[in-house]
């Protein structure tokens, strides 16, 4: 197993809500969906409730994989340490739900349907499901949450998935790349901050929902991020906002000259063009680029701290930034997603009868989000040199059922391994376990950084001299 790369300041995990839905085997003139959402959502999770682990669906790398509001399929990875834990577990996250997308096609094959399941943030009905990012933070540290949200609205354009016009916007609206927009997610924010993310869409989720010891940390919640496809696009979201919380917990920056009058209205008009001013309290207007040099400014500094992975990864938000302001993205064109979709989708359009217009461009745009290796985009482009890789396959595979490194997850996934292979049930959250056949008192994994329980490992041996649960 390869070293990590890419040390982070706190631990981050990442969300991720899937869409899902069907077509027909092999008749594609043949209008409508073979199956509904609801049916084709059920089929995936077809026997996912069987797992001893109860009914969180807890895995034995540490992540949480259940089926969420709105019928959307979430993956919950497990809290990283490292850039290179984070991108894997993500892709591990996609991974799986590829694996169950295959087994319910492999039983549909006979009915003449199979069902796709898509990596992105809005459907045809202009519905939107999110990206969540969770970031461990002292409880005493001070956050300028206004400029914080400020950065996360630049950050929305600048590590935007790409998205065609919805069906509410107008589909002539040329900007520059095109008539796409540079985040999918941008047009459904409406406030800085929110408590209830379901029905008010915001950039960060207020709630206080620790998931560890509430006296120590707190977790910063953010809830606007595109679900992303290039693991560079997800590399650069999470290095770019651990720095800036890292200056602020250390009271080396403010972020002051980020904060915007009204950060909403900001992300949605630099996400049609970049080089739009938007107001801030203090320091006249600002364009999407000037806001983010200004950031890559003043953390520059943190480089210094970091190895080669997140080295290059601050190199690739400055190349990033430096193609908002030029409208040149040759630099970032096999990184970021929305420059890797619109060289894509800007082939398709090129060859098409109706160009941008043409049926296949949105076609092709939904196959950039299909996690399918044979009906997707990610692999071809990756086996054609499109799309950089960040971490090797074997990297992937592993995180499939092996928990990060330095992190309580490995606790967590070793309970649930020893509980799936002896069939007993155990109640299992993020910061606790308990074993409920037979009956156990809970144990409390507080600290998101324990790698070591003593409780635990009392908890494992006891679970195997028990030995399997008889099924009678």
């Amino acid at each position: 197993m390869s070293a990590p790369a890419g040390r982070l300041h706190r631990v981050v995990g990442i969300e991720t809500e899937y869409g899902v839905t069907s077509s027909y085997l092999g008749a594609e003139t043949r209008e409508g969906m073979p199956l509904s959402v609801e049916e084709a959502v059920r089929e995936v999770f077809r026997g996912a409730d069987s797992a001893p682990s109860g009914t969180h669906r807890f895995t034995a790398s540490g992540a949480r994989l259940y089926l969420d509001i709105g019928l959307h399929p979430e993956f919950a990875g497990p809290e990283c340490l490292w850039v290179s834990d984070v991108v894997a577990q993500d892709l591990a996250g996609d991974s799986r739900l590829y694996s169950m997308a295959q087994a319910a096609n492999e039983r549909l094959a006979s009915h003449g349907a199979r069902v796709h399941v898509l990596k992105s943030n809005t459907d045809g009905w202009g519905a939107t499901f999110g990206c969540h990012e969770n970031y461990q933070v002292e409880r005493d540290a001070r956050l300028p949450l206004g400029g914080l949200i400020g950065l996360l609205a630049a950050r929305q354009v600048l590590a935007g998935a790409g998205a065609l016009p919805g069906p509410d916007q107008d589909p002539g609206a040329m900007g520059p790349i095109g008539p796409l927009r540079y985040s999918a997610r941008a047009e459904h924010i409406r406030a800085a901050t929110s408590e209830d993310p379901t029905h008010e869409r915001a950039f960060i989720n207020t709630r206080d929902e620790p998931h560890a010891d509430a006296g120590r940390w707190r977790r910063l919640h953010v809830v606007a991020g595109d679900s992303a496809i290039s693991p560079w696009t997800t590399a650069l979201k999470v290095v770019l906002l651990d720095a800036a919380l890292t200056a602020a917990e250390r009271g080396l920056w403010d972020l002051a000259e980020c904060e915007l009058v009204d950060p909403a209205t900001a992300a949605q008009a630099w996400n049609l063009d970049p080089l739009m001013p938007c107001d801030r309290p203090v320091r006249g207007s600002v364009t999407c680029p000037q806001l983010l040099e200004t950031a890559l400014s003043r953390l520059g500094e943190f480089e210094q701290e970091g190895d080669l992975l997140r080295k290059r990864v601050m190199d690739l938000a400055r190349r990033g930034t430096r193609a908002l302001r030029t409208g040149d993205a040759s630099t970032v064109s096999t990184e970021l997603d929305w420059a890797i979709k619109h060289t894509v989708l800007a082939r398709v359009a090129e060859r098409a009868p109706r160009g941008w217009a043409d049926p296949r461009v949105r076609r092709a745009e939904l196959a950039y989000h299909d996690l399918s290796p044979t009906t997707g985009l990610r692999e071809p482009l990756t086996a054609a040199g499109l799309m950089t890789p960040l971490v090797e396959p074997e990297a992937v595979e592993a995180a499939f059922e092996r928990a990060p490194h330095g992190t309580r997850a490995a606790l967590r996934g070793r309970v649930v391994e020893a509980c799936n292979r002896t069939r007993r049930h155990a109640s299992i959250g993020w910061a606790h376990v308990r074993l409920d056949s037979p009956p156990s008192p809970q144990i409390d994994l507080l600290d998101p950084q324990a790698t070591e329980s003593p409780q635990v490992e009392a908890l494992l041996e006891r679970i195997e001299a028990l030995g399997p649960r008889s099924l009678d």
